[in-house]
Protein backbone atom coordinates (compact mmCIF):
# COMPACT_ATOMS: atom_id res chain seq x y z
CA UNK A 1 0.00 0.00 0.00
CA UNK A 2 1.33 3.59 -0.95
CA UNK A 3 2.28 6.17 1.64
CA UNK A 4 -0.56 7.96 0.28
CA UNK A 5 -3.58 5.08 1.75
CA UNK A 6 -4.82 3.77 5.14
CA UNK A 7 -7.67 1.52 6.04
CA UNK A 8 -11.13 2.13 7.39
CA UNK A 9 -9.90 0.25 10.55
CA UNK A 10 -6.59 2.57 10.77
CA UNK A 11 -8.75 5.81 10.60
CA UNK A 12 -11.34 4.01 13.35
CA UNK A 13 -8.52 3.88 15.87
CA UNK A 14 -7.71 7.20 15.05
CA UNK A 15 -11.29 8.44 15.71
CA UNK A 16 -11.05 6.17 19.20
CA UNK A 17 -7.85 7.34 20.01
CA UNK A 18 -9.15 11.18 19.73
CA UNK A 19 -12.24 10.32 21.73
CA UNK A 20 -10.66 8.63 24.32
CA UNK A 21 -7.75 10.78 24.89
CA UNK A 22 -10.54 14.05 24.93
CA UNK A 23 -12.04 11.98 27.79
CA UNK A 24 -9.20 11.70 29.79
CA UNK A 25 -9.32 7.48 29.34
CA UNK A 26 -5.89 6.09 29.53
CA UNK A 27 -5.63 3.04 27.00
CA UNK A 28 -5.44 -0.26 29.31
CA UNK A 29 -8.75 0.98 31.12
CA UNK A 30 -10.38 0.90 27.55
CA UNK A 31 -9.29 -2.18 26.98
CA UNK A 32 -10.39 -3.67 30.54
CA UNK A 33 -13.37 -1.82 29.60
CA UNK A 34 -13.90 -4.18 25.99
CA UNK A 35 -12.64 -7.43 27.49
CA UNK A 36 -9.14 -7.46 25.68
CA UNK A 37 -5.69 -7.16 26.50
CA UNK A 38 -3.67 -3.56 25.99
CA UNK A 39 -1.59 -4.92 23.56
CA UNK A 40 -4.72 -6.12 21.61
CA UNK A 41 -6.72 -2.90 22.48
CA UNK A 42 -3.31 -1.10 21.26
CA UNK A 43 -2.72 -3.09 18.15
CA UNK A 44 -6.53 -2.01 17.16
CA UNK A 45 -6.56 1.81 17.88
CA UNK A 46 -3.04 1.77 15.74
CA UNK A 47 -4.79 0.11 12.74
CA UNK A 48 -2.67 -2.67 12.87
CA UNK A 49 -5.36 -5.42 13.62
CA UNK A 50 -8.67 -5.25 11.62
CA UNK A 51 -11.92 -4.00 14.13
CA UNK A 52 -14.54 -6.22 13.97
CA UNK A 53 -18.29 -4.84 13.92
CA UNK A 54 -19.05 -6.01 17.44
CA UNK A 55 -15.24 -4.33 18.51
CA UNK A 56 -16.23 -1.11 16.49
CA UNK A 57 -19.52 -1.00 19.27
CA UNK A 58 -18.15 -2.48 22.07
CA UNK A 59 -15.47 0.65 21.80
CA UNK A 60 -18.39 3.01 21.39
CA UNK A 61 -20.31 1.59 24.48
CA UNK A 62 -17.04 1.99 26.38
CA UNK A 63 -16.38 5.82 25.65
CA UNK A 64 -20.05 6.19 25.86
CA UNK A 65 -20.69 7.14 22.43
CA UNK A 66 -23.63 6.24 20.51
CA UNK A 67 -22.78 4.12 17.40
CA UNK A 68 -24.28 6.75 15.25
CA UNK A 69 -22.08 9.59 16.37
CA UNK A 70 -19.25 7.33 15.80
CA UNK A 71 -20.35 6.39 12.42
CA UNK A 72 -20.54 10.34 11.66
CA UNK A 73 -17.26 10.95 12.83
CA UNK A 74 -15.99 8.01 11.00
CA UNK A 75 -17.34 9.56 7.71
CA UNK A 76 -16.14 12.95 8.76
CA UNK A 77 -12.51 11.29 9.08
CA UNK A 78 -12.73 9.46 5.97
CA UNK A 79 -13.91 12.22 3.77
CA UNK A 80 -11.50 14.45 4.99
CA UNK A 81 -8.93 11.90 4.30
CA UNK A 82 -10.29 11.96 0.92
CA UNK A 83 -10.13 15.68 0.13
CA UNK A 84 -6.63 15.60 0.59
CA UNK A 85 -5.71 12.61 -1.51
CA UNK A 86 -5.27 9.86 0.80
CA UNK A 87 -7.52 6.88 -0.30
CA UNK A 88 -9.15 4.81 2.59
CA UNK A 89 -9.15 0.94 1.51
CA UNK A 90 -10.70 -1.97 3.68
CA UNK A 91 -7.48 -3.68 5.72
CA UNK A 92 -6.09 -7.32 4.13
CA UNK A 93 -7.47 -10.17 5.69
CA UNK A 94 -4.84 -12.58 5.37
CA UNK A 95 -6.93 -15.14 4.41
CA UNK A 96 -8.34 -13.55 1.08
CA UNK A 97 -7.23 -14.22 -2.22
CA UNK A 98 -6.34 -10.14 -2.53
CA UNK A 99 -3.85 -10.63 0.29
CA UNK A 100 -2.37 -13.90 -0.98
CA UNK A 101 -1.59 -12.12 -4.13
CA UNK A 102 0.06 -9.21 -2.90
CA UNK A 103 1.65 -11.07 0.00
CA UNK A 104 5.40 -10.04 -0.44
CA UNK A 105 4.85 -7.13 -2.61
CA UNK A 106 4.97 -4.33 -0.06
CA UNK A 107 1.78 -3.66 0.74
CA UNK A 108 2.04 -4.24 3.95
CA UNK A 109 3.31 -0.48 4.61
CA UNK A 110 0.60 1.36 6.06
CA UNK A 111 -0.17 4.84 7.13
CA UNK A 112 -1.31 3.97 10.52
CA UNK A 113 -0.60 4.80 14.09
CA UNK A 114 1.35 7.80 15.04
CA UNK A 115 2.38 8.75 11.32
CA UNK A 116 -1.86 8.54 10.57
CA UNK A 117 -2.48 10.16 13.84
CA UNK A 118 0.13 13.28 12.98
CA UNK A 119 -1.53 14.05 9.19
CA UNK A 120 -4.84 14.31 10.66
CA UNK A 121 -4.21 16.37 14.04
CA UNK A 122 -2.19 18.04 10.43
CA UNK A 123 -5.38 18.29 8.39
CA UNK A 124 -7.51 19.35 11.42
CA UNK A 125 -5.10 22.09 12.39
CA UNK A 126 -5.68 23.51 8.70
CA UNK A 127 -9.45 24.52 9.38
Amino acid sequence: MNIDQTTYSAVLGVVLANIRTFQGVEQKDMAQRMGLSQASYSRLEGGKSAFSVDQMFQAASALSVPGDELHRQLNAMISQLQNNGITVNPQLRGNTTQAKKEEGSGMGHLLVGAALGALLIGLLSKK
